[in-house]
């Protein structure tokens, strides 16, 4: 068994890269401890007895609050997004397949599959653009909604487009990523 980098009766109180800037921490009492990085570097470090648990936390703690506000998410969003076959004869029309297209579960003769095509349906549902899945690959919910530094204070925060990890914090990474750690004794 390998030395913990923390343990129960110790708190996690700062973290600081190579050049001496502060990193964000959450220490949420037990367990080890996580680093959260997107591409634009290290967001946060939380210590969390779960990977669940850490990623909730920096989703709460660490992540950039979406600046838009609710009525301008709605304007951009409240749309129908679906992706509908399209269809063609050999007369060249071309149309968005129907049920009339088919018959026992395939399309009818003389009618062929050309392509998938994305259709966007404005709605007046003013709840729409929570579904829409455009919003939903680009924000989320902050579990325990708005933070104390949000100024829209919706709880949405953006998500990076290029992607996040969350992984285990290690002797080797802490380490390889020149990251120093202040953690004290109870």
């Amino acid at each position: 068994m390998t030395n913990p980098l923390i343990t129960d009766f110790q708190t996690l109180v700062s973290a600081a890269s190579r050049f001496g800037h502060p990193i964000p921490t959450f220490d949420d009492g037990f367990g080890p401890l996580w680093i959260h990085r997107d591409s634009m570097g290290i967001t946060g470090i939380v210590r969390a007895q779960t990977w669940e648990d850490a990623y909730a936390i920096c989703e709460d703690e660490f992540m950039s609050e979406c600046d838009l506000t609710v009525e301008e998410l709605r304007k951009e969003y409240s749309f129908r997004h679906e992706d509908v076959k399209i269809v063609g004869d050999r007369t060249g029309s071309i149309w968005q397949a129907t049920e009339q297209d088919y018959e026992d579960g395939k399309l009818r003769p003389g009618v062929e599959f050309l392509r998938w095509q994305t259709v966007e349906t404005p709605t007046d549902d003013e709840d729409a653009w929570t579904e829409n899945e455009l919003f939903q690959e680009a924000y989320g919910w902050r579990p325990s909604g708005p933070n104390a530094t949000d100024t829209q204070r919706h709880g949405l925060y953006s998500k990076d487009l290029n992607g996040d990890a969350l992984e285990l914090l290690t002797r080797d990474l802490l380490e390889r990523l020149e990251i120093t750690l202040e953690i004290t004794n109870e």
